[in-house]
């Protein structure tokens, strides 16, 4: 789809925030280099909410603090969830030959239970 819109971009945007990662591995595979180990912080929102947040803070309100700066998914569950982080080590395993499905990546959902199937009612955000 990014190639016949004319885009510019494709995972980069998607698995780095922006930041080449893609390419460069790509480059090392292509040079015959092995990729032993991959190490980061898979996403910037998680890394700001744990960073924001101090003891007596409602995580709620840094979680909205988040959002309100446009650093979350629309949906912040996918971040709190895991899911955001998976489907970029996913794309990443991927790229670096492995056979991986977004189900074979665990995770640790922060969603508690009651809201991880919550849908707003109509016209809610």
């Amino acid at each position: 789809a990014a190639r016949s819109g004319g885009s510019r971009f494709l995972y980069e945007a998607t698995v780095g925030a922006g930041l080449p990662i893609i390419a460069p591995l790509q480059s090392l595979l292509r040079a015959g280099d092995e990729v032993k180990k991959v190490e980061g912080i898979f996403s910037g929102t998680l890394s700001y909410i744990f960073n924001t947040w101090k003891p007596g803070m409602k995580f709620s309100e840094v979680v909205n603090d988040a959002m309100s700066k446009g650093f979350t998914e629309p949906d912040p569950r996918d971040d709190l969830s895991g899911t955001d982080v998976a489907r970029k080590v996913t794309i990443l395993a991927r790229e670096l030959g492995m056979k991986v499905e977004l189900g074979d990546v665990p995770v640790k959902s922060l969603v508690p239970s009651a809201l991880q199937d919550w849908q707003p009612k109509a016209g809610e955000k």
